[in-house]
């Protein structure tokens, strides 16, 4: 990941920008680093992120690395509008979901 400040976030020690620290309340945020935590970062900031923040996602995970995320967790792990935008936003088409689930 790049040690970059983008226009309104500043990054914390962990490489973290640090206005995210309140999108994760259960996590110790000093301790969170973008490799282990990299699906619970990429969720909440595509959720709930402040645009500084999704540009700093794209940044460190790339943009085929948010996209391929989208594609696999995001119809289980971000509101169904929340989705439907990031699959429009990258222009997925197919995505993962489990055979017994109705669309």
């Amino acid at each position: 990941m790049k040690k970059e400040t983008f226009a309104e976030t500043s990054l914390a020690s962990n490489g973290l920008p640090i206005d995210s620290a309140w999108l994760f309340p259960e996590y110790e945020f000093s301790t969170m680093d973008d490799k282990r935590f990299a699906n619970v970062i990429i969720e909440r900031i595509l959720d709930r992120g402040s645009l500084d923040q999704v540009r700093w996602v794209l940044a460190c995970y790339g943009k085929r690395g948010v996209e391929k995320w989208v594609r696999q967790c995001g119809y289980r792990r971000l509101p169904r509008k929340n989705f439907e935008y990031w699959r429009w936003v990258f222009g997925i088409k197919r995505y993962r979901k489990q055979p017994w689930e109705k669309i």
